[in-house]
């Protein structure tokens, strides 16, 4: 699979400034022509510069250009009379204008596209067989995912049109299609593009060039390629495709480790269960996702938490690497035996906590906005539980987070008054995006030991790692 770099400059001065900056690149690059004020097309294919693909996408398809079919072909002509190896035309001004584009030699520069900015069709086969009508050398279907489930029909039709001989560029736009620029290789895609910077995306869900090569390794996926990933909803703070990518890339394993962003639980599985090997498993569905699998470790049963999937013989197999982490962690910075320790939340990482501190010997208070969720999840560790807007009212000697406040998405700040932080209590946040959330941040500022969420992710990542690579040859 070739990456393909996408700019959009909005003027000719900045468009050659780009090409400049990208004479030596080895990736082709696209060019959006729909976004460049007073176009010269002379000017803009002026050697030295990398090998492009001209495209002015219509308004309908989700560009700029708002002309009609003639001043479309007169542009693309433009481009091949000045030398562009490719061209990019939509299948919707017709086979005939498409035809026009034809010259000698000029069939395989001719990259047949049709996009869809607002779904994915439950049908995309007979809008392949349309591009196969075509002349394009190259066809290219991008549609918009809605649900992470739209991949799969995507993935479907990579695989077909590949026994069918043609080559094509398919994959989905917006967060939750991202994984199709990544895994289509695995599945025969011919193009996936890139952006050449975070800030100079050209479409929703778009990666980095730099990201697609370094992180994700996509010149080295093939049909063989395992496939791990982060299950959650959201994803986009997750510092697992860093840690896991470098493991396979250190260890020269043929893995991949991608972000699901999934709404449905019970879908994903159904569309994905054949073709992953692995899963980490984050909020909503550390709980959710255990009636689903085949087999689940003890120490996940016991904490009906499970944050870890592996595949063996097509049975899914949950395990809880969080809390031998957590216990760790608590034996290293804060020794908890006979100490007062409170936890915020009563979600799957703060029962995780809990039941760390309490089987450290902690006298162990959990602290939640819903007081009923609070003594629901005390009872069943026989501890205390406490409503937080009483939460001054206890003693602590360590307070853990377990909720998700003070992630970069979530609007508050943080649970606890500045006031109820005092000199060496020890604070630990399951919070990992920012390192330094608003709660360690004052907890610091308060004389406290600080633990970040950081050291957790890392120590479960690592015992996670090592259930991973038992799956991957």
């Amino acid at each position: 699979m070739k990456i393909v770099v996408s700019i959009a400059p909005r003027s000719m001065t900045e468009a050659l400034a780009q090409m400049h900056s990208l004479r030596h690149s080895r990736e082709l690059v696209e060019i959006r022509v729909d976004h460049i004020k007073n176009l010269d097309m002379e000017r803009l294919l002026r050697n030295p510069r990398p090998r492009v693909i001209i495209t002015n996408r219509h308004r309908l398809e989700g560009g700029l250009f708002g002309g009609n079919a003639g001043e479309q072909v007169r542009i693309l002509s433009s481009a091949l009379s000045h030398g562009a190896e490719y061209v990019d035309i939509e299948m919707r001004w017709g086979a005939s204008r498409i035809r026009s584009l034809l010259r000698p030699g000029a069939s395989g520069r001719l990259i047949v596209s049709h996009h869809d900015p607002n779904k994915t069709p439950k049908k995309l086969f007979p809008i392949f067989r349309r591009l196969a009508a075509t002349p394009g050398g190259i066809l290219k279907l991008v549609t918009t995912a809605n649900d992470i489930c739209d991949n799969g029909r995507v993935f479907e039709l990579l695989t077909r049109a590949r026994k069918d001989g043609r080559q094509i560029a398919a994959f989905c736009m917006n967060e939750r299609g991202q994984i199709s620029r990544i895994l289509g290789a695995k599945y025969g895609n011919a193009l996936t593009y890139a952006a050449l910077s975070a800030e100079k995306t050209t479409a929703s869900g778009q990666l980095t060039a730099a990201d697609l090569k370094k992180t994700y390794r996509v010149h080295t996926l093939d049909k063989h390629t395992k496939i791990f990933g982060l299950v959650g909803n959201p994803v986009s703070h997750s510092g697992g495709v860093a840690f896991h990518n470098s493991i396979f890339a250190r260890k020269s394993l043929n893995a991949v480790y991608v972000n699901f962003l999934v709404d449905d639980l019970n879908s994903f599985l159904s569309a994905f269960r054949d073709e992953i090997a692995g899963l980490s498993i984050t909020m909503p569905f550390k709980k959710p996702i255990i009636p689903l699998l085949d087999e689940i470790d003890p120490v996940a049963s016991l904490l009906n938490s499970v944050n870890t999937v592996v595949v063996r013989k097509r049975r899914l197999i949950g395990y809880n690497t969080d809390l031998p982490a957590v216990r760790r962690i608590l034996e290293q910075h804060a020794k908890p035996r006979g100490k007062r320790a409170i936890v915020l939340g009563t979600g799957a990482t703060a029962r995780t906590m809990a039941y760390a501190a309490i089987s450290a010997g902690a006298s162990t208070t959990i602290v939640g906005r819903s007081e009923e969720k609070a003594r629901a999840l005390a009872l069943k560790f026989g501890c205390s539980w406490a409503a937080l807007e009483h939460i001054t009212s206890l003693g602590a000697d360590i307070i853990m987070n377990a909720t998700p406040v003070g992630m970069r998405s979530v609007p508050r700040q943080t649970l606890i008054p500045r006031r109820f932080l005092k000199r060496g209590m020890t604070v630990f946040d399951a919070v990992y995006n920012p390192p330094l959330t608003p709660l360690l941040r004052q907890s610091r500022e308060a004389g406290c030991r600080i633990i970040p969420g950081t050291e957790l992710f890392n120590a479960q990542a690592r015992l996670q790692s090592h259930l991973f690579l038992t799956v991957v040859p």
